[in-house]
């Protein structure tokens, strides 16, 4: 059922309104609903992580915690656009390190800045503290796979008619209980002069951690490292010599569920330290999705004399490589350097299938920075819906603001 785009009164203009955008859409809550037909010609301009089978491995195998709404926006009957969305339930122990720093000096700063901003009931309840969030975009993956439109259109237009979806949205999930905050993610520089309309229905915008990318221009991964200064290819010719008892083995379904215990344990090692886990991931999910995309997929595990050690994963796509999660067992990882291995292996794969890009993701984006990948700034926007998200939100926000690093540049300055 097409539905009209609806006044929507919290538009920042002067005067009257926001006026109704002059669109319609149809609202779905499985990805088996949708008219394939309309989606998919949309999401032919749009990323590749909007396409129908990854979006069924994420109901499948997806987290318990996670809904789904899908929505296909219309102008005279053709479609125009699409949008995503993930509804998470979190409680406040998601926070990771936000509540619980992992250094003392890291645990006062952080320790006085929550005495400010939020109350001491808030702190001594924060495992009972359960928030709603309604994520335009992908959790797993940094960049823009939550909304995509046809060539052609008035892109501001666009968002403002993904205001008007996400409004008759959060109206529908208050029959579960309200939202509490809704989050718009990942846009690049390039897109932020249209997306930059969400600030006018009440939007904050903010900067998260960047998406560290490769600009792969080399034939064989000796060019690569011949394109480096002296300095760092030493440097990595060390770290891959300290790698050279790492046997690597590419999992296929069956492997990946005959060794799902460790895979747990591996990911849960990376998984626990970081700074903000909202959605993790388990053996399930990796099996549905070599399952689900094959070749695709690619899930390599890494063996030190016959012990399972750590395994990285990525999804071969049309133009790029996108790395996805890894698990480590850190005891190891020093002397074997496997999580800067791990990103080498990510590089000889990338030109290996003769790919344009490595996306690197968030995090750890010095190091990331040392194999060549340079930051992309993402622009996320958000819009708080009840008095104890305003408490959390705005330390939260400030929590995910990107932390100071150091790029650095391996490459020789003809290079740059």
């Amino acid at each position: 059922m097409l539905i009209a785009c609806d006044k929507v009164s919290n538009k920042k203009k002067s005067g009257a309104g926001k006026k109704s955008s002059g669109f319609a859409f149809a609202l779905y809550d499985s990805v088996s609903m949708l008219n394939k037909d309309h989606w998919n010609h949309v999401v032919s301009f749009g990323s590749e992580f909007l396409e129908i089978p990854f979006l069924t491995v994420l109901e499948n195998a997806g987290p318990d915690n996670m809904r789904y709404h899908y929505a296909i926006i219309y102008d005279k009957k053709e479609p125009v656009a699409v949008a995503y969305f993930q509804v998470i339930d979190f409680s406040t122990e998601s926070l990771g390190s936000f509540i619980e720093p992992e250094n003392k000096e890291m645990s006062c700063i952080v320790t006085d800045y929550l005495k400010k901003h939020i109350t001491n009931h808030i702190l001594r309840t924060a495992d009972k503290i359960n928030m709603r969030l309604l994520i335009c975009g992908n959790s797993y993956v940094s960049g823009e796979h939550g909304f995509a439109c046809v060539d052609g259109i008035d892109k501001a237009e666009m968002i403002d008619a993904l205001a008007d979806v996400i409004y008759r949205i959060g109206r529908a999930e208050k029959l579960r209980g309200k939202i509490a905050a809704i989050l718009v993610k990942d846009f690049y520089n390039t897109s932020v002069d249209h997306t930059s309309e969400l600030k006018e229905f009440k939007y904050h915008d903010f900067l998260v951690e960047p998406n560290m990318i490769l600009d792969v221009q080399w034939d064989t991964f000796e060019a690569y490292l011949n394109a480096m200064s002296k300095k760092y290819r030493n440097r990595a010719k060390s770290i891959i010599k300290k790698g050279s008892d790492l046997e690597r083995i590419e999992f296929t379904e069956k492997d990946i569920l005959k060794n799902a215990k460790q895979i747990q344990t591996l990911f849960n090692n990376v998984h626990l330290k970081a700074r903000f886990r909202m959605v993790s991931a388990s053996p399930a999910y990796f099996a549905e999705l070599k399952k689900v995309l094959g070749d695709k997929f690619v899930f390599t595990a890494y063996y030190i004399k016959g012990e399972f050690v750590g395994f990285r994963s990525s999804f071969i796509l049309k133009d790029s490589i996108e790395a996805h999660f890894v698990g480590l067992d850190y005891s190891l990882n020093k002397d074997v350097e496997l999580y800067q291995n791990i990103l080498y292996d990510y590089v000889k794969e990338s030109i290996s299938e003769n790919k344009k890009k490595l996306f690197l993701g968030r995090t750890a984006s010095e190091i990331k920075s040392t194999v060549g990948a340079e930051a992309y700034e993402l622009t996320c926007y958000v819009r708080h819906r009840n008095p104890l998200s305003n408490r959390i939100i705005k330390p939260f926000i400030d929590f995910l603001k990107p932390s100071e690093w150091v790029p650095r540049n391996p490459f020789k300055e003809i290079n740059i």
